[in-house]
């Protein structure tokens, strides 16, 4: 799919969050409460130990595999800035992309989902698994003990 087809979906402005694989299907829905509670939880955690870095929710990124959402994204000051006057999806991915898994998620749809960041600037992707603890990862789906880029990130939520 050509990110012409993918701004064509994204004109129609669904009114719930939205992804789609490399055949334009739609495959995200609304998320529950705690899914919801976790991102929100992450994002009161970075203002207080990155005051200086943007968390957003849910941007649509152009990837090879069509649009993808990460729940939580951390921008440092210079993406930001980049990208401040953007009014639509992007295609360059923030440093940190988060994907906060619910039940119904796979390890495998994970771990297929992370090179699709990194390969559209993604640095780091962390996974937040349904017990809440937090796993990083490097390019490559290298695991990290620890952040490289916010070494005081929590390791669970």
């Amino acid at each position: 799919m050509n990110i012409e087809t993918l701004k064509n979906i994204e004109l129609l402005n669904l009114p719930f969050p939205w992804e789609t694989n490399a055949r334009g299907q739609v495959i995200m829905t609304p998320h529950g409460y705690d899914h919801s509670f976790r991102a929100a939880g992450l994002g009161r955690i970075f203002a207080e130990i990155i005051p200086e870095w943007h968390c957003g929710y849910q941007l649509g990124i152009y990837t090879s595999d069509g649009v993808k959402a990460p729940d939580v994204s951390l921008s440092s000051p210079e993406y930001h800035a980049r990208h401040l006057k953007d009014t639509g999806y992007v295609t360059e991915a923030p440093e940190i992309c988060i994907e906060v898994m619910s039940p119904s998620n796979s390890w495998q749809e994970m771990l297929d989902k992370m090179p699709l960041y990194f390969e559209v600037g993604a640095l780091e992707v962390w996974i937040v698994d349904v017990e809440g603890k937090v796993f990083f990862f490097a390019d490559g789906n290298e695991k990290l003990q620890i952040s490289r880029l916010i070494p005081e990130a929590p390791q669970s939520i």
